[in-house]
């Protein structure tokens, strides 16, 4: 017995220990999870694995994987790069790290994975995907790194290394750059990229290896070099600094016999390339062979190459042969800094035709971008307010240079624009920086400025941080001005050579000052004195010219000898000019010879046998000593016959002023007013006109003036147009009218003379007003400007005027155009009845939308509905999706009772999804009253959604949202609304009603009875 249980116990052990083999381990657990999809319990098991310090790649990769699924990234990275500090060279593991970091978003840490698995792999493609990566997060070493691997690993690449070239060179290394673009040529056989080139001949010149670079250049070109390729090469040549090489590479393809034709006849060179060479030998400073090259041009140039050679001369120092070549051709064709150059000449050496004709065919778009030259222009044309506008342009800009500046600031001065100028020039940045040829011009301008104080204050820094002959002359200008004239003489007595200009300027500052005060500072006054004589004796014994003559004369008068300069003057009175003049008369005054100044001047004038230009300067000279009786007959003589250098105009201004001045402002009218009846005035004589006529208190001449000028068809209607506010300003509104009528009339009633015509009217013309309207109406050419004017006649309250002029017998127009006025002006008179047949009449023609709907709308307005139905109608078969049509005819159908045909308008209607809840539960109300009340719900329910979304509802609004109520079956909310209407409006019985007839719909008689108050 005992044996067999020990039998069976034997039996039972070893089915137990096969069973226990049979039970699966964890690591089989976990993975027949992964495998039954049971992601969740695999997770599981794994992570407890992980946990448990199992960390190998049976545990890591499928627990990383099944992490991801989950969308846990952030973990995923973790375990793997958990699993990668221990096993660095798992390919596998560094793969999929590089899918995690770019899910993950983490480029930086991508980028060293990146590099890791590059280098393992030392896989091409991954070591351009490392270059990009590099560079898109600006590791520019990384990427020069990975572009030498991948260039070194896919040498066929040309275009790779031709970027790693550019690369290297951007970082300073040009040699290495050098290198695999010399690679990068000898494999593409010479076909590498412009740019690469280009790169490729600075670089070598840089490292001093013109010789290559020249060599590497003709491999470029070949046996048979086309022109592109010569002009190309010798221009990536002169770009990198060495017009030479270029110069040396084509020159023998230019003047030798290398330049062949298609069949390989000899032939010059083509224009391109021989300008190319001409610009090169520009450049090489070999300008006298290149002047000799363009003046054996021959024939015209073509318009592509036109610019290109003008550049090519002006550069060549040939400005005149540039102008000459300018004439007959499109100066479209120029480059704008050639023009600009080109003008400045001109203007430099007093030719006007080319500026003028600059002007005239670029335009100011052109001058935009140069505003100096444009100002200058504008003063050679005579037009000192566009001279000061460019300049003022040119001071408003940034980085205009210092020279630019002051010249600007000297046209704001010229152009009589003083203030802006001196404002401009206590703006400008001066520093020690200011060019040398520039500081005459300065101190020339801080002394007309008044600014020599402080002129002198920076002349006096400038002289000591950077001591120059022009500094030290500046300061001498300025300290004569301003300064101690002792040490100015000290200075001048140790310079034994200076500018005659210079001793001139200083010798009459000094003289200004000496003569300034000299009884209450004598003191001051002699070393001043001192000082002009000495500078201007000084300039007389270098140069005894005229201009050196005058300046001693003005010492000498200035000093308190006038006397003495007489003698130096008199001789030079007869053709000495307006300096002369000028000096004898300051000496005569300095001399108190008052009388004799006075005989002279007019002795001198009566004579008779002067020059236009001598009579000018004279009686310019009286005006500046107030002698202006004197002077009037010859300034009205030269006004009337509008003669001389200046134009008539200018002198009608001097005239004005004197006659102003001389209280003869009787005659100035008389003189403007002849001229204005015998032609317009121009804009300067028209202002002067009317100002002299207000300052004598003519205003019935002056509102008779602007009349006739306001109604002179022989001037602009914007010249007529200006006139009218002055009539108004005066209280003429009749010839305002008069002359707004005027204007207007050729116009049509859409024209900004009408509209102010129709401002002085007011809403509601006078009868006279509506006549002259009705009469363009019934003068106008065309139906279209007919309508027009009926239009305007029936705003301002004209609609039976516009009915009697546009019916035919009793009908309306034939003429399309009219039909629209005259139903306008029925509307506005009420005519219904006609209107609604003048509708009916104008539909079959009427082609445009919005005026069958405004025809629809003005029958409606009228009562008409049948009309207003048909214009509806016509509408929708023009537009049949238009959503008025479709609401207005939807509405007309509900209220006759056609409700099928309500329901599939206004369903039509609706589909657009309006913010319309009227037409919702109209829709409702019919779908309702056809015995459809569940297909009305949803309607109704819109309804009252868009009408509790209103910013505000009226009463109206209220009770159709309590109807909505009802018909949503919300009863007592109803009823609630209903009663808070019913407390505002107790007297409504029309409100009682459909209260009432909403409860006994329901069948709440009671309440009913008590809404109307029944027994």
């Amino acid at each position: 017995m005992r044996a067999n249980l020990l039998v069976v116990l034997l039996i039972l052990l070893a089915g137990v220990g096969a069973s226990l083999l049979l039970i699966p381990h964890s690591a089989e657990l976990a993975l027949q999870k992964f495998r039954d999809r049971d992601y969740d319990s695999a997770r599981d098991a794994y992570e407890q694995r992980y946990a448990a310090g199992d960390r190998s790649g049976a545990t890591v990769m499928p627990l990383t994987r099944l992490t991801l699924a989950q969308g846990d990234v952030e973990r995923a990275i973790e375990l793997t790069e958990a699993f990668l500090a221990a096993e660095p060279s798992s390919v596998e593991a560094r793969e999929l790290l590089d899918r995690l970091y770019q899910d993950a978003q983490r480029p930086g840490d991508r980028l060293e994975n990146l590099k890791a698995l590059a280098e393992m792999r030392s896989s091409a493609d991954l070591f351009r995907e490392l270059a990009y990566a590099a560079g898109f997060r600006n590791r520019m070493g990384m990427k020069a790194e990975a572009l030498v691997r991948y260039c070194t690993l896919r040498p066929e690449d040309v275009e790779a290394q031709q970027e790693l070239a550019a690369l290297l060179a951007s970082r300073g290394d040009p040699a290495g750059a050098v290198d695999w673009l010399l690679r990068a040529d000898d494999r593409a056989t010479g076909n590498i990229q412009p740019d690469s080139r280009e790169l490729l001949m600075s670089l070598l010149i840089d490292l001093d290896r013109e010789d290559e670079a020249y060599e590497r250049a003709r491999r470029w070109l070949g046996e048979r070099p086309t022109v592109a390729d010569m002009i190309g090469l010798a221009s990536q040549l002169a770009a990198a600094a060495r017009p030479d090489l270029g110069l040396r590479l084509i020159e023998p393809q230019v003047i030798g016999p290398q330049v062949t034709g298609p069949q390989g006849e000899g032939r010059a060179p083509v224009l391109a390339l021989e300008l190319t060479y001409i610009d090169l030998l520009i450049a090489t400073d070999r300008r006298e062979q290149a002047r000799s090259r363009l003046s054996a041009l021959s024939g015209p140039v073509e318009d592509a190459q036109f610019g290109r050679l003008l550049a090519l001369e002006v550069n060549a120092g040939m400005p005149r042969a540039a102008l000459e070549a300018t004439k007959g051709r499109d100066l479209q064709l120029v480059p704008d800094w050639v023009l600009a150059g080109l003008a400045e000449t001109a203007l430099r050496d007093g030719d006007r035709t080319f500026p003028d004709r600059l002007y005239r065919e670029l335009g100011e778009e052109f001058l935009d971008d140069y505003p100096i030259l444009a100002a200058n222009i504008a003063l050679g044309r005579g037009d000192p307010a566009a001279a000061a506008g460019w300049a003022e342009r040119a001071l408003a800009g940034d980085g205009l240079a210092t020279g630019d500046r002051l010249g600007a600031i000297r046209i704001l001065d010229r152009t009589g624009r003083r203030t802006a100028a001196v404002a401009a020039f206590d703006r400008l940045p001066l520093s020690g920086a200011v060019p040398e040829e520039l500081l005459e011009e300065l101190a020339a301008l801080f002394i007309d400025f008044d600014r020599a104080p402080a002129g002198l204050a920076w002349f006096t820094a400038r002289r000591q941080a950077t001591p120059s002959p022009a500094a030290a002359q500046g300061w001498a200008r300025l300290a004569a001005k301003a300064g101690d004239p002792a040490e100015v003489a000290d200075w001048l007595a140790g310079q034994p050579r200076l500018p005659l200009a210079l001793l001139q300027d200083i010798a009459g500052s000094a003289a200004e000052r000496a003569s300034a005060n000299p009884a209450t500072d004598p003191r001051a006054a002699r070393p001043a004195a001192a000082l002009a004589l000495a500078a201007a004796q000084r300039a007389f014994a270098l140069d005894p010219s005229l201009r050196s003559r005058l300046a001693l004369a003005g010492a000498l008068t200035a000093t308190g000898k006038p006397a003495d300069a007489l003698p130096l003057l008199a001789p030079l009175l007869d053709g000495g000019g307006a300096e002369v003049e000028a000096a004898y008369i300051a000496a005569l005054d300095g001399a108190g010879r008052s009388e004799e100044l006075a005989r002279h001047l007019t002795a001198k004038l009566a004579r008779g046998n002067l020059s236009d230009a001598d009579q000018k300067v004279i009686v310019t000279m009286l005006l500046d000593h107030k002698a202006y009786r004197a002077a009037l007959p010859r300034l009205r003589a030269w006004a009337e016959r509008q003669g001389g250098t200046r134009s008539g105009e200018d002198w009608l201004s001097v005239y004005a002023d004197a006659a102003a001045r001389a209280n003869a402002l009787p005659d100035l009218a008389a003189l403007l007013q002849g001229r204005a009846a015998a032609a317009p005035l121009a804009e300067a004589e028209d202002s002067l006109y009317r100002d002299t006529l207000t300052k004598l208190g003519r205003n019935a001449d002056l509102r008779r003036y602007l009349l006739a000028r306001a109604t002179d068809d022989r001037l602009s209607a914007d010249r007529r147009r200006e006139p009218v506010s002055a009539l108004l300003a005066l209280g003429d509104k009749v010839g305002a009218e008069q002359a707004l009528q005027r204007l207007a009339a050729g116009q049509g009633p859409q024209s900004e003379d009408f509209r102010q015509l129709a401002y002085l009217w007011g809403p509601r013309p006078p009868a006279s007003g509506l006549d002259w309207i009705e009469a363009r109406a019934k003068a106008a050419g065309t139906p279209a400007e007919q309508a027009a004017w009926y239009d305007r006649l029936a705003d301002y309250g004209g609609g039976r005027r516009v009915i009697a002029g546009l019916a035919t017998q009793g009908a309306a127009p034939a003429q399309p155009a009219l039909k629209t006025p005259y139903i306008e002006a029925l509307a506005a008179a009420g005519k219904g009845k006609e209107l609604a047949d003048a509708v009916r009449a104008a539909l079959a023609e009427e082609d445009s939308s919005d005026r069958l709907r405004r025809y629809a709308r003005l029958a409606e307005q009228t009562g008409q509905r049948a009309a207003a139905s048909q214009a509806w109608t016509a509408l929708l078969a023009r537009k049949p999706e238009d959503a008025d049509a479709l609401r207005q005819l939807g509405m007309l159908a509900y209220d006759e009772n056609r409700l099928a045909d309500a329901e599939r308008l206004l369903r039509r209607y609706v589909a657009a999804g309006p913010d319309d809840y009227e037409a919702h539960y109209f829709l409702g109300e019919a779908l309702t009253a056809l015995k459809r009340p569940t297909a009305a719900t949803p309607f109704y329910r819109t309804a009252l959604s868009q009408l509790r979304a209103r910013a505000t509802r009226g009463d109206a609004a209220i009770q159709t949202e309590a109807n909505l109520l009802n018909r949503l079956g919300k009863i007592d909310d109803a009823v609630a609304l209903f009663e808070s209407l019913r407390k505002r409006r107790p007297a409504d019985r029309q409100l009682k009603a459909d209260y009432a007839s909403m409860l006994i719909e329901n069948g709440r008689l009671p309440e009913a009875r008590r809404v109307l108050a029944l027994p």
